[in-house]
């Protein structure tokens, strides 16, 4: 009889390895395919005249097209990255 309790005693054991390493697995799954870490500016600021209009938005890989009309100046295309809010650069038309 003390044998058989020796098997129970190790198929718990062993069981009890089974599901706490996958549950390590699964969480570790999870937190490296969750979030990037990286938080989303709450306020971008554009610097453009008074009277500019966003005419048109596009998003690319991770950048921020921003087509701005008006304010005096001719149309430009502004591009912003969307992990910092900084512009990487503005294109003017013509």
């Amino acid at each position: 009889m003390d044998k058989l309790k020796l098997v129970k005693t190790i198929v718990f054991f062993l069981t009890f390895l089974l599901v706490f390493g996958t549950l390590l697995l699964l969480g570790s799954i999870i937190k490296k395919t969750g979030s990037s870490g990286q938080t989303i500016p709450q306020q971008v600021n554009l610097n453009q005249p008074a009277g500019s209009r966003i005419a048109e938005m596009t998003s690319h890989n991770d950048s921020l097209w921003l087509l701005i009309k008006d304010g005096g100046i001719s149309d430009r295309i502004i591009i912003i990255d969307t992990a910092s809010g900084q512009t990487i650069s503005t294109i003017t038309l013509n």
